[in-house]
This record gives structure tokens, sequence and C-alpha cells, in this order.
């Protein structure tokens, strides 16, 4: 139910994530849930309670891909807070586009929020 950063990354395998985001210009303005949950009430604690369970079952049996990777669900609520907190500079992109499934935030600045060194 936390917002802490250190609480996402209790689990050993996300340490990594959580020093890649203390080296990035986002630790200044999101925590893991601005970027990994849907802003609205109601959904974010859904994928908060949904990704619980996966992580909590993945953890408890050691049935997980090392090192961890993002499940499609998770990309997209994470495409769509990039698009939430960058609207005005993604709309101008989008404007110049044809629509495009595989046009993503993400795909090209996989890195902004996870610093690797």
């Amino acid at each position: 139910m936390s917002d802490a950063p250190t609480v996402c990354a209790n689990c050993h395998i996300m340490q990594s994530h959580l020093d890649g985001w203390y080296k990035s210009s986002h630790r200044n303005v999101a925590v893991c849930n601005d970027c990994h949950t849907p802003h609205t009430f109601l959904a974010k604690y859904y994928v908060k309670a949904l990704n619980g369970y996966h992580h909590s079952l993945a953890f408890t049996t050691g049935n997980f891909h090392e090192p961890i990777q993002i499940r499609q669900s998770n990309r997209l609520v994470t495409e769509m807070a990039c698009r939430h907190c960058h609207s005005d500079i993604v709309d101008e992109i989008d404007a110049l586009h044809t629509p495009d499934k595989d046009m993503s935030c993400i795909r090209c600045h996989n890195s902004v929020g996870h610093l690797e060194f």
C-alpha cells in the first residue's frame, strides 16, 4: 500500500531497479507507483493487488525470470504514465506520426526511470 520505493525493492531482484532509479532524473519527480500504476484510484489499487499477488506467488515459489521482465499489461500501464505526465510533448509527437501500435515512449526511453550503470 506504500508509495516508498524501498518497499518495492524489498525483494533482492528489484534492488538494481531501485539503484537505477536513484541515479535517474525521475527520482526527483516520481516514485514507482507514479510510473507503474494507473493514476485513477480504482485502477491503481486493482493493478497493485494483481501485481502483489503475482509477485508474492513468483517469489514464494521461486518461479520467476531473472532478470525480472515487465509483463505486457504493466508495460501498457507504464506507457500510459509517460503519456499522462508528458502529455504536452507526446501530443505534439503523436500529431506528426500516423498512429502506430509500435509507437511507444519506453521503446526508445526504456532506461529513463532506471538508469543502468
